[in-house]
């Protein structure tokens, strides 16, 4: 029979029991808790470490990144004030403005570098000149071949097919239609021309065979007719149109082309100086074609000892320079004054020493 005292004791068993879990419960909890939190802490103080030595590495970055940046800035500076001291320095002999009025026409044996001769036509082309183009010139010019000399008499309607008779007509008619178009062709028109002259007529001095277009035929037009010189006027006046007082001749040449120097080159230069047009002209040489510069000075060697050419045309060479291409536009600005620019001289003799 249960009584009282049995309920007591299992009243307090059961809240003994109670406390006794209790306890056990809240300790293992508090023991979990207290390890997660610890490891939180750990992970976040690891997190907090990790973002300050990123922060030290962005800052160092910055600091390379703006040291950089000023040295650049600092390079910049530098490169522009030795801009302006060379351009200080330069711009005297600079012909900015001072080449406006004249045409420039540069004239080339047609086996010159054709790199060498464009490169000079784009600086010119630059200058406030009036473009030319280039007219190159035929080996056959020499006037070695028969046939040619015979093709020549007949479209100048020469008397005689020789080769004396056919370079005095030309010594005669050349500097004309260079510096005397007016005076250089027909007086009138002939039948053929008022025919051919149409919409196309642009076409006269980029193409052979059209010198019908233009009212008057000069030497140049009837050579280029006959194949022995060809006009590239792109962009430039054309060949019937070209001439006049303000022409300046940039004649282009090597050692390789020394037969055609001889025979026509610097026959024709004489012939322009007999013309009354001293002072009208610069010769550049260049290197030769795949020759690596062997015989290079050669020409220019020549015309310098050549009393008539020296004294009437200026010179340049080693134009593929910064101080030869200078010199080029500085011999062309103080034309009519000779003036000979020598790679053999400090800046072609330009500028201080």
């Amino acid at each position: 029979m249960i009584n009282l005292r049995y309920h007591i004791v299992s009243i307090a068993a059961v809240f003994l029991a109670l406390a006794i879990g209790l306890a056990l419960g809240s300790t293992f909890v508090d023991s979990v808790l207290v390890s997660n939190l610890e490891s939180r802490v750990d992970q976040l103080q690891a997190d907090t470490e990790s973002a300050i030595e990123r922060q030290a590495e962005a800052e160092a970055e910055l600091g390379e990144a703006e040291a950089a940046r000023d040295a650049a800035l600092a390079s910049v500076e530098a490169a522009r004030s030795v801009r302006f001291e060379v351009e200080d320095l330069v711009r005297p002999y600079l012909p900015q403005g001072r080449l406006s009025g004249t045409t420039t026409l540069i004239v080339a044996p047609e086996s010159t570098d054709r790199a060498a001769v464009a490169a000079i036509r784009a600086r010119l082309d630059a200058t406030d000149a009036r473009h030319g183009g280039v007219l190159w010139l035929s080996d056959d010019l020499r006037l070695h071949d028969p046939g040619v000399r015979q093709s020549i008499a007949e479209a100048f309607s020469l008397a005689g097919d020789s080769r004396n008779a056919v370079r005095r007509a030309l010594r005669f008619l050349l500097p004309q239609a260079l510096f005397r178009p007016t005076e250089a062709g027909s007086s009138q028109m002939l039948a053929d021309d008022v025919n051919a002259i149409t919409d196309f007529g642009a076409l006269d001095g980029f193409a052979r065979g059209f010198s019908a277009v233009p009212p008057t035929r000069t030497a140049l037009t009837l050579l280029r007719d006959l194949e022995l010189v060809t006009h590239d006027g792109t962009g430039a006046v054309a060949l019937h149109l070209l001439g006049g007082e303000p022409l300046r001749i940039v004649v282009v040449t090597d050692a390789a082309a020394a037969g055609l120097n001889q025979d026509f080159i610097f026959d024709l230069l004489r012939a322009v100086v007999d013309d009354g047009h001293a002072g009208t002209g610069v010769i550049v040489e260049v290197p030769a074609p795949g020759a690596a510069g062997v015989g290079y000075g050669a020409v220019l060697k020549r015309v310098r000892s050549d009393p008539v050419l020296a004294g009437s045309f200026a010179s340049v060479d080693d134009v593929e320079t910064f101080s030869g291409d200078l010199a080029l536009l500085v011999a062309l600005e103080r034309l009519p004054a000779v003036s000979h620019f020598s790679r053999a001289d400090l800046n072609h003799g330009l500028g201080p020493s």
